[in-house]
Protein backbone atom coordinates (compact mmCIF):
# COMPACT_ATOMS: atom_id res chain seq x y z
CA UNK A 1 0.00 0.00 0.00
CA UNK A 2 1.29 3.46 -0.84
CA UNK A 3 0.32 6.03 1.74
CA UNK A 4 0.17 8.80 -0.81
CA UNK A 5 0.92 9.12 -4.49
CA UNK A 6 3.99 10.98 -5.67
CA UNK A 7 1.73 13.73 -6.97
CA UNK A 8 0.11 14.10 -3.57
CA UNK A 9 3.52 14.17 -1.93
CA UNK A 10 4.60 16.97 -4.23
CA UNK A 11 1.44 19.03 -3.83
CA UNK A 12 0.66 18.45 -0.16
CA UNK A 13 3.62 17.23 1.77
CA UNK A 14 6.37 19.68 0.86
CA UNK A 15 5.67 23.35 1.40
CA UNK A 16 7.92 26.37 1.62
CA UNK A 17 6.33 29.62 2.62
CA UNK A 18 7.56 32.32 4.93
CA UNK A 19 9.70 31.86 8.28
CA UNK A 20 9.82 28.03 7.97
CA UNK A 21 10.09 25.29 5.43
CA UNK A 22 7.87 22.31 6.19
CA UNK A 23 7.98 18.84 4.68
CA UNK A 24 6.57 15.40 5.38
CA UNK A 25 8.36 12.06 5.13
CA UNK A 26 7.06 8.59 5.84
CA UNK A 27 7.99 4.95 6.23
CA UNK A 28 5.56 2.06 5.71
CA UNK A 29 5.45 -1.33 7.45
CA UNK A 30 8.62 -0.76 9.45
CA UNK A 31 9.39 -3.64 11.79
CA UNK A 32 11.39 -2.10 14.64
CA UNK A 33 10.85 1.16 16.50
CA UNK A 34 14.49 1.09 17.63
CA UNK A 35 15.78 1.57 14.08
CA UNK A 36 13.23 4.00 12.66
CA UNK A 37 15.36 7.11 13.29
CA UNK A 38 18.27 5.69 11.29
CA UNK A 39 16.15 4.34 8.42
CA UNK A 40 15.82 6.26 5.14
CA UNK A 41 12.35 7.77 4.78
CA UNK A 42 10.24 8.27 1.66
CA UNK A 43 8.59 11.44 0.40
CA UNK A 44 9.23 15.13 0.89
CA UNK A 45 12.83 16.22 1.39
CA UNK A 46 13.85 12.72 2.56
CA UNK A 47 13.61 11.31 -0.99
CA UNK A 48 14.27 7.70 0.08
CA UNK A 49 17.77 8.75 1.14
CA UNK A 50 17.61 10.61 4.45
CA UNK A 51 16.69 9.32 7.90
CA UNK A 52 15.31 11.29 10.84
CA UNK A 53 18.85 11.70 12.14
CA UNK A 54 20.05 12.94 8.74
CA UNK A 55 17.26 15.51 8.62
CA UNK A 56 18.12 16.77 12.11
CA UNK A 57 21.77 17.17 11.11
CA UNK A 58 20.61 19.41 8.25
CA UNK A 59 18.71 21.67 10.63
CA UNK A 60 15.26 20.11 10.44
CA UNK A 61 13.23 19.53 13.61
CA UNK A 62 10.37 17.07 14.09
CA UNK A 63 7.15 18.96 14.82
CA UNK A 64 4.74 16.03 14.67
CA UNK A 65 4.71 12.25 14.28
CA UNK A 66 1.81 10.02 13.29
CA UNK A 67 2.23 6.30 14.11
CA UNK A 68 -0.18 3.68 12.79
CA UNK A 69 0.26 -0.02 13.52
CA UNK A 70 -0.65 -2.45 10.71
CA UNK A 71 -0.63 -6.20 10.23
CA UNK A 72 2.70 -5.95 8.44
CA UNK A 73 4.49 -3.57 10.78
CA UNK A 74 4.13 0.12 11.64
CA UNK A 75 3.56 3.17 9.42
CA UNK A 76 5.32 6.38 10.44
CA UNK A 77 4.61 9.89 9.20
CA UNK A 78 7.02 12.67 10.22
CA UNK A 79 6.35 16.38 9.84
CA UNK A 80 9.64 18.30 9.73
CA UNK A 81 10.18 22.04 10.01
CA UNK A 82 13.29 24.04 9.18
CA UNK A 83 13.58 27.61 10.33
CA UNK A 84 15.01 29.97 7.75
CA UNK A 85 15.62 33.67 7.83
CA UNK A 86 13.19 36.02 6.07
CA UNK A 87 10.61 33.30 5.42
CA UNK A 88 7.10 33.37 6.84
CA UNK A 89 5.60 30.41 8.76
CA UNK A 90 3.36 27.72 7.30
CA UNK A 91 0.19 26.55 8.96
CA UNK A 92 1.39 23.11 10.05
CA UNK A 93 -2.00 22.23 11.50
CA UNK A 94 -3.71 22.77 8.14
CA UNK A 95 -1.01 20.74 6.40
CA UNK A 96 -1.38 17.91 8.89
CA UNK A 97 -5.15 17.87 8.45
CA UNK A 98 -4.76 17.61 4.67
CA UNK A 99 -2.39 14.69 5.07
CA UNK A 100 -4.57 12.85 7.56
CA UNK A 101 -7.71 13.46 5.50
CA UNK A 102 -5.98 12.01 2.44
CA UNK A 103 -4.86 8.97 4.44
CA UNK A 104 -8.37 8.50 5.83
CA UNK A 105 -9.85 8.64 2.33
CA UNK A 106 -7.33 6.06 1.11
CA UNK A 107 -8.22 3.83 4.06
CA UNK A 108 -11.93 4.03 3.18
CA UNK A 109 -11.15 3.11 -0.42
CA UNK A 110 -9.15 0.08 0.69
CA UNK A 111 -11.97 -1.10 2.99
CA UNK A 112 -14.48 -0.75 0.14
CA UNK A 113 -12.16 -2.71 -2.17
CA UNK A 114 -11.76 -5.52 0.37
CA UNK A 115 -15.55 -5.73 0.83
CA UNK A 116 -16.04 -5.93 -2.92
CA UNK A 117 -13.40 -8.66 -3.23
CA UNK A 118 -15.04 -10.66 -0.41
CA UNK A 119 -18.44 -10.27 -2.08
CA UNK A 120 -17.05 -11.56 -5.38
CA UNK A 121 -15.47 -14.59 -3.66
CA UNK A 122 -18.77 -15.46 -1.99
CA UNK A 123 -20.66 -15.00 -5.25
CA UNK A 124 -18.22 -17.26 -7.13
CA UNK A 125 -18.48 -20.00 -4.51
CA UNK A 126 -22.26 -19.66 -4.45
CA UNK A 127 -22.43 -19.87 -8.25
CA UNK A 128 -20.67 -23.24 -8.30
CA UNK A 129 -22.87 -24.68 -5.57
CA UNK A 130 -26.05 -23.33 -7.15
CA UNK A 131 -25.21 -24.69 -10.60
CA UNK A 132 -24.29 -28.09 -9.14
CA UNK A 133 -27.23 -28.55 -6.78
CA UNK A 134 -30.02 -26.01 -7.31
CA UNK A 135 -30.41 -24.83 -10.89
CA UNK A 136 -32.33 -27.87 -12.18
CA UNK A 137 -35.28 -27.18 -9.86
CA UNK A 138 -35.05 -23.46 -9.14
CA UNK A 139 -34.10 -22.17 -12.59
CA UNK A 140 -31.15 -20.21 -13.94
CA UNK A 141 -31.85 -17.17 -11.76
CA UNK A 142 -33.78 -18.78 -8.89
CA UNK A 143 -37.00 -17.60 -10.51
CA UNK A 144 -38.89 -20.92 -10.66
CA UNK A 145 -41.31 -22.45 -8.18
CA UNK A 146 -39.48 -25.73 -7.63
CA UNK A 147 -41.80 -28.69 -8.25
CA UNK A 148 -44.61 -26.14 -8.60
CA UNK A 149 -44.86 -25.51 -4.85
CA UNK A 150 -41.74 -23.66 -3.69
CA UNK A 151 -41.52 -19.90 -3.66
CA UNK A 152 -39.06 -18.37 -6.16
CA UNK A 153 -35.94 -18.24 -4.02
CA UNK A 154 -34.60 -15.13 -5.75
CA UNK A 155 -37.40 -13.13 -4.07
CA UNK A 156 -36.45 -14.10 -0.50
CA UNK A 157 -34.44 -11.94 1.87
CA UNK A 158 -31.42 -13.47 3.60
CA UNK A 159 -33.28 -14.31 6.81
CA UNK A 160 -36.13 -16.11 5.03
CA UNK A 161 -33.65 -17.83 2.71
CA UNK A 162 -31.62 -19.23 5.62
CA UNK A 163 -34.65 -20.14 7.76
CA UNK A 164 -36.26 -22.02 4.87
CA UNK A 165 -33.19 -24.17 4.15
CA UNK A 166 -32.41 -24.74 7.82
CA UNK A 167 -36.07 -25.58 8.34
CA UNK A 168 -35.74 -28.52 5.97
CA UNK A 169 -32.92 -29.84 8.16
CA UNK A 170 -34.97 -29.39 11.34
CA UNK A 171 -38.08 -30.91 9.81
CA UNK A 172 -40.21 -27.87 10.62
CA UNK A 173 -40.52 -26.46 7.11
CA UNK A 174 -42.49 -28.19 4.35
CA UNK A 175 -44.45 -26.73 1.45
CA UNK A 176 -45.28 -30.19 0.19
CA UNK A 177 -41.97 -31.40 -1.27
CA UNK A 178 -39.60 -31.25 1.71
CA UNK A 179 -38.38 -34.80 1.05
CA UNK A 180 -36.88 -33.58 -2.25
CA UNK A 181 -35.07 -30.62 -0.73
CA UNK A 182 -33.92 -32.18 2.55
CA UNK A 183 -30.95 -34.19 1.13
CA UNK A 184 -29.52 -31.00 -0.39
CA UNK A 185 -30.23 -28.85 2.66
CA UNK A 186 -28.47 -31.22 5.04
CA UNK A 187 -25.24 -30.82 3.07
CA UNK A 188 -25.28 -27.00 3.17
CA UNK A 189 -23.47 -25.09 5.89
CA UNK A 190 -24.48 -21.58 6.91
CA UNK A 191 -21.59 -20.31 4.82
CA UNK A 192 -22.85 -22.26 1.79
CA UNK A 193 -26.33 -20.82 2.23
CA UNK A 194 -25.02 -17.26 2.44
CA UNK A 195 -22.81 -17.76 -0.61
CA UNK A 196 -25.73 -19.03 -2.70
CA UNK A 197 -27.83 -16.09 -1.50
CA UNK A 198 -25.07 -13.63 -2.46
CA UNK A 199 -24.85 -15.23 -5.90
CA UNK A 200 -28.61 -14.93 -6.48
CA UNK A 201 -28.52 -11.31 -5.31
CA UNK A 202 -25.69 -10.59 -7.76
CA UNK A 203 -27.84 -11.98 -10.60
CA UNK A 204 -30.79 -9.86 -9.52
CA UNK A 205 -28.65 -6.73 -9.22
CA UNK A 206 -27.13 -7.37 -12.65
CA UNK A 207 -30.59 -7.73 -14.16
CA UNK A 208 -31.76 -4.47 -12.56
CA UNK A 209 -28.66 -2.62 -13.74
CA UNK A 210 -28.79 -4.04 -17.29
CA UNK A 211 -32.42 -4.92 -18.10
CA UNK A 212 -31.64 -4.99 -21.84
CA UNK A 213 -29.33 -7.98 -21.34
CA UNK A 214 -32.28 -10.14 -20.32
CA UNK A 215 -34.02 -9.53 -23.64
CA UNK A 216 -31.12 -10.60 -25.84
Amino acid sequence: MKLLSSIALTSILTATIATAQTTMCFKENHKSMTTIETTALSGGECKNQKSVQDMKKEGWSVVDINIDKTENGTNYIYIFKKEEANLSSINEKALEEKILNRLEERKKQEIATKKKEAYLRKSKSGEKLYNDKCISCHGKNGELKAKGVSRPINSLNLQDFMLSIQGYNNGDYDRGMAFVMRPYATLMTKKDIKNVYVYLRSLKNKKEENPAEENK
